[in-house]
């Protein structure tokens, strides 16, 4: 095999680019959402540890707790009315001494220094510690006690707890809340780190995917570009579509199902005058088809049977056996091969196996059609098949039309065939036309009539008329 080219490394560079940015998506997709994810659920715990502590404070005030066994019973009230929210609360003086408390404390108290200078910086202690029941933000406030805020606003209201500290008599609450009580609120940017953390992995393994696929892909192409090269060959074997012999006017079309097909015709002069016309059919479409195709025109070109009827029959056997012999049991061909003599005016034929050609002759006023059947079996599925040569009388202006069975099996949308009795009526319409025009209107009747299906055969149609010969030699003389 051919090593890749430079496009091909390009396309592995590009696969390995789509990778590292999938891959450097998702990352960033996960680091983002939990890096805002924490900030938001932060500020939001935040604000609702204020928020309790606000309420704490007018309850107290309201109530005009003085004691411990007072401070124990409210916060186990607010703890008890929100149990999914509240991990603890605990109430402790600047000593670090615990007053009161409700549930149960993980990691070490705050400093009430700290906690003072923190609060009067506008920033609150807080921190995230991790517990037996979750992931909870601790939060810690200076705690107001006996008045309420003043209109002299929140200077004034540090300088008063600076005052109370200095007294000894400044109080702290510590409140934990769970983290997944407001974590929830933010579902949305959850499910936007799951679309685009699949987007990006989609596109990682979409990359590993091609990748893996890539020795095939580069098999494929090959065998694209040698397919297309047969394609080419097998065009080059086949005569020219439109054809002009001394005694023949020949047109002929060959379209394959795929690239390549089993399809093939010919048509060529003798040394003995004679014109040589064939049309056959391997079985089975694409490379394998084309291989014995090109292998059973050889055969015919190098064999003899344009001599005479027995060397015509000898001929077919052969063929027969090579094929039966040499390729497998599914690889078989029909073949209608005949040669026109001149001279005679007689079309001598072996039908091996094919749909019978037709003969359109002038009939006064009207035409007749002849089916050309005599021969034998297909070729390669019979040992030592035997074969007869077969003989019509043909005249000058006289129409001969050769066909596989993809023409007439081609089937539409609603699986309805072409059929003969379509081929036979384009025929009738335009029998008085040249043999390219004729070709032409068969195969563009074949192709409406498929409309938007694929033709599942080879297409291939022979159409020759005779031009020249005694008869006409007659008349113009």
């Amino acid at each position: 095999m051919r090593k890749p080219g430079p496009r091909y490394i390009w396309f592995k560079l590009s696969l390995v680019a789509g990778a590292f940015l999938g891959l450097l998506l998702l990352t960033q997709s996960i680091v983002i959402y939990y890096r805002v994810s924490r900030t938001l659920v932060t500020a939001e715990l935040q604000s609702e540890a204020r928020r309790q502590l606000t309420v704490l404070q007018r309850e107290a005030r309201q109530q005009d707790i003085q004691g411990p066994n007072g401070w124990s019973q409210l916060i186990g009230d607010m703890r008890q009315e929100e149990p999914k929210k509240i991990a603890w609360i605990k109430l402790f003086n600047q000593a670090g001494e615990t007053l009161a408390q409700n549930g149960n404390p993980v990691g070490p108290p705050f400093d009430p220094v700290k906690v003072r200078q923190a609060f009067e910086q506008g920033s609150p202690m807080s921190e995230i510690r991790q517990t037996e029941a979750g992931k909870v933000l601790v939060a810690a406030f200076p705690l107001r006690l006996g008045r309420r805020p003043g209109p002299e606003g929140e200077a004034e209201e540090r300088r008063r707890d600076r005052a109370d500290a200095s007294r000894g008599r400044q109080f702290f609450v510590e409140m934990a809340l769970y983290w997944d009580s407001a974590s929830g609120a933010f579902g949305l940017l959850k499910s936007d780190l799951i679309v685009s953390s699949s987007a990006a992995l989609g596109l990682v393994l979409s990359m590993l995917l091609l990748w893996s696929r890539f020795p095939s892909y580069v098999q494929g192409k090959q065998l694209e570009q040698q397919t297309q090269m047969a394609r080419q060959v097998q065009t080059d074997l086949l005569p020219r579509a439109d054809s002009a012999l001394e005694n023949l006017d020949f047109a002929a079309e060959c379209v394959p199902a795929l690239q390549v097909g089993g399809d093939f015709y010919d048509v060529f002069p003798s040394d003995h005058g004679r014109i040589a016309i064939l049309l056959g059919d391997v079985s089975g479409k694409g490379l394998p088809a084309s291989v014995v195709m090109g292998l059973l025109l050889g055969a015919v070109r190098a064999s003899n049977w344009l001599d005479g009827s027995t060397e015509h029959e000898a001929s077919s056997r052969r063929l027969s056996e090579l094929l039966r012999t040499r390729t497998s049991l599914d690889r078989f061909a029909s073949m209608f091969w005949c040669y026109y003599e001149p001279q005679t005016n007689v079309l001598r034929y072996v039908n091996a196996g094919h749909l019978p050609p037709i003969v359109v002759k002038r009939n006064g006023g009207g035409l007749e059609i002849q089916r050309l059947q005599e021969g034998g079996p297909v070729l390669g599925l019979v040992p030592e098949a035997e074969y007869r040569q077969g003989q019509a009388a043909i005249c000058a202006g006289d129409l001969l039309v050769l066909y596989s069975d993809g023409v007439v099996d081609a089937a539409n949308g609603s699986e309805e065939q072409f059929g003969e009795e379509r081929l036979l009526a384009v025929i009738r319409d335009n029998s008085e036309r040249s043999s390219a025009e004729i070709r032409d209107e068969i195969l563009g009747q074949v192709h409406s009539f498929l409309g938007q299906e694929q033709a599942q055969d080879d297409l291939t149609l022979v159409v020759a008329r005779i031009r020249n010969g005694p008869d006409a030699a007659k008349s113009s003389g």
